[in-house]
């Protein structure tokens, strides 16, 4: 079997490259296991334009988030779904600081924050003694949908092959690289903490954290926002093949230290407490997650081909912002692929040379 690229992985990273890569002409094929509780299945879907507790202006939100509205609705017109929506965040503040810090950087940032005029429909529905905030605009990437629809597009189209990498059975040549039956010019990882165990790239500043959620019911909760008062709820309409606009996403944790990938107890009911402590309707918990994310060190991602192996390449390392990022660096590699352009000195592996190197 003959192929330009051959790419490891489709969440995030891999299903955008792949997107770009074929958009250009090139003849891709996508290997990756059948997981339903990887990273990028289990988010919570959201860009957002402010992030932190100090309501930062998220990196390069200005460029990120009108590609991502853009490149989520060309996807999702070729799979004919609707995977992205604009919402705004409803902030129930959880103490007088936090109401008091939002009202002092509302005045710096009035296109990204308000305060509603209205809020008795919210005070109905939770509990929210320090009033109500605003964070506009959101764009919710319905991801389950999105990755699913992606996958049988790539399944009819021959382009994917479900199974695990075993990196004993890749060659890597002076002009291709071969995997098994498959030839092709290029090799991409875009296997999130798989990179880990590779001999390319393990050598990357990566600083992998465990995040955990619960996918909820809820009667009564509006699905056209997300909600936020310490934890996150966000709609959360498809998981696998359950499919209700009753769903709802809570999380998340973003631990750097963890004695295991599997969902604890502790967080179930910390979450739990804190849904009976806040909402005014009663939840049913359907299911419950955990998966690690690929951050890095600096928080920027890693894009690029290896300095010793130029067939060999990746593109990883979004930790949180895999939503906004993945689009935007895949087309930037995709372009430096097929054109030769470079990719953002923030995002490029280069800047890893010297150990990538070594």
């Amino acid at each position: 079997m003959q192929a330009d690229i051959i790419i490891i992985g489709q969440g995030l990273s891999g299903t955008w490259l792949s997107w770009w890569l074929g958009e250009a002409g090139r003849n891709v094929i996508v290997i990756d296991e059948d997981h339903s509780q990887t990273a990028s299945r289990i988010a919570s879907g959201v860009i957002n334009p402010v992030t932190g507790r100090v309501l930062a202006k998220t990196w390069m939100a200005e460029t990120l988030i009108p590609f991502a509205l853009e490149a989520y609705t060309a996807i999702g017109n070729r799979l004919s779904i609707n995977c992205i929506d604009t919402v705004d965040i409803l902030h129930a503040f959880a103490t007088q600081q936090m109401r008091a810090a939002f009202e002092k950087k509302f005045p710096v940032m009035p296109e990204h924050l308000a305060i509603p005029s209205s809020t008795e429909e919210w005070h109905n529905l939770m509990h929210a003694e320090f009033g109500f905030g605003i964070i506009y605009p959101a764009l919710l990437i319905d991801l389950n949908f999105l990755l699913t629809n992606w996958q049988l597009n790539l399944i009819n189209e021959g382009r994917f092959l479900q199974g695990k990498f075993n990196h004993s059975e890749l060659l890597i040549k002076e002009n291709k690289v071969i995997y098994r039956d498959i030839v092709a010019d290029k090799i991409i990882f875009c296997d999130g903490v798989g990179s880990l165990d590779l001999p390319y790239f393990n050598k990357l500043p990566f600083t992998p954290n465990k995040g955990e959620a619960l996918l909820v019911e809820l009667e009564g909760l509006p699905a056209d926002h997300i909600y936020k008062k310490g934890i996150s709820l966000v709609p959360f309409p498809h998981f696998n093949q359950l499919s209700n606009p009753r769903y709802f996403w809570a999380g998340s944790t973003y631990e750097n230290i963890f004695d295991s990938p599997e969902p604890t107890k502790a967080f179930r009911d910390r979450t739990e407490s804190q849904l009976r402590n806040w909402l005014k309707m009663p939840f049913k918990v359907l299911d419950h997650w955990a998966a690690i994310r690929p951050a890095s060190v600096e928080r920027r991602p890693f894009a690029g081909m290896h300095p010793l192996y130029p067939r060999v390449g990746i593109l990883n390392g979004m930790g949180t912002k895999g939503c906004s990022l993945a689009p935007w660096l895949a087309k930037e590699f995709a372009n430096h692929i097929t054109e030769g352009t470079p990719i953002n000195e923030e995002a490029s592996i280069s800047r890893f040379s010297r150990i990538l190197g070594a």
